[in-house]
């Protein structure tokens, strides 16, 4: 930081005197924290002043948002954003800030003496006091996106949102439609890289927004706790997030199988998403085809008869909706469609035919699926007090993912494509990946263990098909 600083003051030279440091930048610095993205406010020709800078460190220069005067220069992993001051002095241009704590600043030739800092609006209190304070009441109106800007500042540096502050959030949360979804999705994405991300969703819900950005979840409101589960749908899916939250921060699992669900867990999707923290969606949307789903049975009890095929089909409506990534929106959907099959597993028994299926079907994903069945059943099972029954269903997942381990490893297989080719002259290939696949499934039962028995199975194989 201090060496890149003073190179910045030495290229600009004279011009170092109209360069602020402002926003994150300062917050960042007083809190001790690491800085890889720095904001200045400049007066003057930004375009020139950013060229400089880029030119002299041998970075790289992007005109990012002309229209609003900003140029952003990349520097060996450093991002550093250049704008035009808004109004004549600094206390002007922080006044258009979002909060308190992101409306304070430095002159450039200042940055080393705190005593110096320009903080009209009180940020270094609500700093040292953890409270996210907006500057004005106009600052949502000026950019609605903040409201969850908020929300993703308290889950980030576990700060409070001050009372009038979540006041005007409430009365102004509807403005957040106004806001284009890429940049919705990227502060909710955000959010659930909290560990305890449920606090948040649950505050986002407590502050009018989640009904704002996800109007179907409504309904999940209104559908009642019934003979599964004490709460409504909704409270039931903020249990199950943070019961899976639960679950990945312990992982008590035997070291192989750690290892193999952790690399699924810390794969990345899209724009740095990890999948991990993607499944909190799925977590939160499970039930949200229940509504549609009602039944009443026989002996009076309310049943969701495919509730997971219509939620998928309303994930469909909102990841479209949403603009969100293929790999996202393909994730949640298949979460939601296979979230109760292994709850049928435990009630009607693991038979080699019903596992082996479920994991072709889902494949790695089968451990995201098998994760959150665990949470979604045992928030289940503790809101009711089965704590005997939620136990079992634990010993239960871990069996499935012993299971899971097992059908990891018919991965490679006891005779390749090419062999059986080239061996038994095989030249219908709809063929060849049915043997395949039925090879696969024998050595998932057990009833194919050597390349020998491989070799038998398909030399029968063959013979059926002839005849």
């Amino acid at each position: 930081m201090t060496i890149l600083i003073n190179r910045i003051k030495r290229i600009l030279g004279d011009f170092a005197e109209n360069v602020y440091v402002v926003g994150g930048t300062i917050r960042d610095r007083l809190s001790n924290r690491e800085i890889s993205d720095y904001d200045f406010a400049v007066i003057g020709d930004v375009a020139s002043i950013s060229k400089m800078v880029s030119e002299k460190l041998g970075g790289s220069y992007v005109p990012y948002a002309e229209e609003r005067g900003t140029y952003k220069v990349v520097y060996e992993k450093i991002m550093m954003d250049f704008t035009q001051l808004r109004g004549e002095y600094i206390e002007e241009d922080l006044r258009h800030r979002d909060f308190t704590i992101n409306a304070m600043a430095l002159r450039l030739n200042d940055f080393f003496d705190s005593n110096l800092i320009i903080d009209p609006f009180g940020g270094l209190r609500d700093l040292q006091n953890k409270k996210i304070r907006c500057v004005s009441k106009d600052s949502f109106d000026e950019d609605p996106l903040r409201m969850l800007r908020a929300v993703r500042f308290a889950s980030k540096y576990k700060f409070s949102i001050e009372e009038d502050t979540k006041n005007l959030i409430k009365e102004k949360s509807n403005l957040i439609s106004k806001i284009s979804s890429e940049r919705i999705m990227n502060e909710i994405y955000a959010i659930l890289k909290s560990k305890e991300s449920f606090k948040y969703i649950k505050m986002m819900d407590e502050l009018g927004l989640i009904d704002s950005v996800f109007p179907e979840i409504k309904n999940m409101k209104e559908l009642g706790g019934c003979y599964y589960q004490v709460l409504d749908s909704w409270h039931h899916s903020l249990k199950t997030i943070e019961e899976y939250e639960n679950i990945i921060q312990e992982l008590r699992f035997p070291s192989d199988m750690t290892k193999v669900i952790l690399s699924y867990l810390n794969k990345d999707l899209s724009s740095g998403n990890k999948l991990k923290d993607v499944l909190k969606l799925a977590a939160m949307f499970h039930e949200i085809g229940k509504k549609d789903a009602i039944y009443i049975d026989a002996d009076n009890h309310i049943q969701f008869y495919n509730h997971d095929v219509k939620g998928e089909k309303i994930i469909s409506g909102i990841t479209k909706r949403l603009k969100m990534a293929k790999k996202e929106s393909s994730l949640i959907k298949k979460m939601v469609l296979y979230h109760a099959n292994p709850f049928s597993i435990y009630v009607n028994g693991m038979s080699n035919k019903t596992i082996f299926k479920f994991f072709s079907d889902l494949e790695d994903d089968s451990i995201g699926c098998l994760l959150l069945s665990q949470a979604d059943v045992v928030a289940a099972m503790k809101g009711q007090s089965r704590l005997n029954e939620a136990s079992c269903y634990r010993s239960f997942i871990l069996n499935m993912l012993r299971r899971y381990m097992d059908f990891e490893r018919t991965k490679t297989p006891l005779l390749t494509p090419l062999d059986i080719i080239v061996n038994f002259d095989l030249k219908d290939y709809k063929l060849l990946n049915q043997i395949l696949y039925e090879l696969r499934k024998n050595q998932f039962y057990g009833e194919i263990e050597s390349r020998e028995d491989a070799v038998k199975f398909v030399e029968e194989r063959m013979k059926m098909d002839k005849i």
